[in-house]
């Protein structure tokens, strides 16, 4: 009789990334990254696959965030890269924008190397889609200064925890083509 049932063997293999995932993050990742610096960013700008905790009171997932872009003392920009569809990972990475620090990080971008969107944290709302819509260094500092860090309610917390563990629990890393 083996030791683990075969449902604990494909919920692994939901959970963890396969290699060709990982490998086409990494080449999503660097392609953004070359991209930042041609949008003026610094690399001391840049954070880079930086991990969060979520905790969810069963189960902790450990998560990457691929870029935060930090203007004047405050996270500014949470980038999520993944490959296959950018719509698909557009909520789970709101709730990480909403959860990562004591504030909500005022803009997110979703891109798959090809495509992204840019939304606002706070609303929800799209304010571009496509690589020429992330805001160069120069715009996203002329947008500071109207920026809100506002912590996210209490009462917000867990529903974005559930999203984004609900995400996480699906194995939604991207996709092999």
């Amino acid at each position: 009789m083996p030791d683990t049932c075969p449902g604990d063997r494909f919920k692994e293999g939901l959970i963890s990334p396969s290699a060709c995932e990982t490998i086409k993050e990494e080449v999503i990742r660097k392609k953004t990254f070359d991209l930042l610096l041609d949008k003026g960013y610094l690399a001391e700008d840049l954070s880079e696959e930086e991990p969060f905790a979520l905790e969810t009171g069963q189960e902790v997932f450990q998560l990457r965030v691929s870029f935060l872009i930090k203007l004047r003392d405050h996270y500014s920009v949470l980038i999520k890269c993944a490959a296959g569809s950018v719509l698909a990972r557009e909520r789970p990475t709101l709730a990480l924008a909403r959860l990562f620090t004591d504030y909500q990080i005022p803009l997110t971008i979703v891109t798959n190397g090809d495509d992204a969107l840019f939304l606002d944290t706070l609303t929800g709302e799209t304010l571009g889609c496509g690589l020429s819509e992330i805001p160069d260094k120069t715009n996203l500092l002329s947008r500071y200064d109207s920026m809100k860090f506002l912590p996210l309610s209490e009462k917000r917390v867990p529903l974005e925890k559930r999203i984004l563990s609900a995400f996480e629990a699906l194995g939604l890393h991207g996709e092999c083509h």
